[in-house]
């Protein structure tokens, strides 16, 4: 493998390793669900705050806000990270069965 290593020890490859999650997020009128790659190490913040101005989300299915059914669905979409109002992990959504008590 090609690697160096840097005088404080950080390993560097040419493969870059990330993991996927899936994420909801609202973008102006619509309601966007798919998937974000974070580096192994980011924060989905982390991510948000890389100084990129977009993001890209893959397997996205686009919803009117209440609506059951996409109207779109795309392989990737492109979005500029100024215009999400909010964006949270999928597994987030459901609250924990002893918080309903």
């Amino acid at each position: 493998m090609d690697y160096r290593i840097d005088p404080k020890g950080k390993v560097f490859t040419s493969h870059v390793t990330k993991r996927s999650i899936t994420v909801i997020l609202s973008i102006e009128n619509t309601i966007v669900q798919g998937n974000v790659y974070l580096m192994a190490d980011n924060r989905l913040k982390d991510e948000l705050n890389d100084g990129e101005q977009f993001i890209a989300v893959t397997d996205a299915q686009i919803y009117q806000p209440g609506s059951e059914s996409p109207m779109y669905e795309s392989s990737a979409i492109i979005v500029n990270k100024e215009k999400i109002a909010w964006i949270f992990p999928k597994e987030a959504t459901a609250p924990p069965e002893d918080a309903l008590t």
